[in-house]
């Protein structure tokens, strides 16, 4: 019976990483490539079947000096055990502290293997401390 159980389990469990991307802009229209942004990511380890996860923050911006735009990793938690609800703190805590610095215009990628992905405008809620 339990390795049934463990059999199902496997199918029902995609072999994929589950993740989070979105990307966050000062501004309603942003352009990308030129618009300064923060990259927000949320994703389980390969191979952990979600049992372990990982969560960076990239910030992208415009760079005169190398007259490009740039994306540095302000912060990257990949720690042995770091579960998911312990992931999902860090990703809203960083998202609460770029609203507070006027990054409060969320864009998620709605991703579909039948078509290119796009991304779309989110509503960013409210969160009390």
């Amino acid at each position: 019976m339990a390795a049934e159980r463990r059999a199902l389990r496997r199918l029902l469990i995609p072999r994929y990483n589950l993740y989070m991307i979105e990307t966050i802009y000062k501004t309603e229209n942003p352009k990308k490539g030129f618009s300064e942004c923060y990259v927000l990511v949320l994703t389980s380890r390969p191979a952990s079947e979600r049992k372990v996860y990982g969560f960076m923050e990239e910030h992208g911006h415009w760079d005169e000096g190398f007259e490009r735009f740039l994306h540095e990793v302000d912060s990257i938690s990949t720690e042995d055990r770091l579960t998911h609800e312990q992931a999902l703190v860090m990703y809203n805590t960083a998202k609460q502290k770029l609203a507070e610095k006027g990054f409060i215009y969320s864009f998620v990628p709605d991703c579909s293997r039948k078509k290119p992905q796009a991304y779309q405008l989110c509503e960013l809620e409210a969160v009390s401390a």
